[in-house]
């Protein structure tokens, strides 16, 4: 089903998690540019590429996971509710840094779109059930 908005709440996005003591870590980079950016990928071997291209042992034990426009809003306001925003398809490498603020949106606007979205979806599918 495509939405008026956009795809976010369509099409899968991928996070790299980790779980310890039952509980989920999302990856965030940039942490020492005011409270740092989720990373967020567009596709499973974009992340898994970050993951590979990283090269640091630390995180061989993060992982690539599939996530929705719901599981997005509960993850930032979860365990990245103090990131200051969102990268989209970041790069690995030691320069990407400079790029951060190409890629990437603030986190509350994020949420905000993220939200506006759910509803436009939710809306439409209640109008073609009538």
């Amino acid at each position: 089903m495509q939405t008026k908005s956009g795809a976010l709440t369509v099409r899968p996005l991928w996070i790299i998690t980790r779980y310890e003591d039952n509980r989920m870590d999302a990856l965030t980079i940039g942490s020492d540019l005011d409270g740092g950016f989720l990373a967020l990928f567009s596709y499973e071997e974009e992340a898994e590429a970050f993951l590979l291209l990283s090269g640091d042992n630390e995180k061989k034990r993060w992982q690539s996971e599939q996530t929705t426009a719901g599981g997005l809003v509960s993850v930032l306001l979860g365990p990245c509710a103090d990131v200051k925003g969102v990268a989209l398809d970041p790069l690995p490498m030691a320069l990407s840094r400079e790029m951060l603020p190409l890629v990437s949106m603030s986190r509350d606007l994020f949420l905000q779109y993220l939200l506006e979205e759910r509803r436009g979806a939710a809306e439409e599918l209640a109008l073609g059930a009538s």
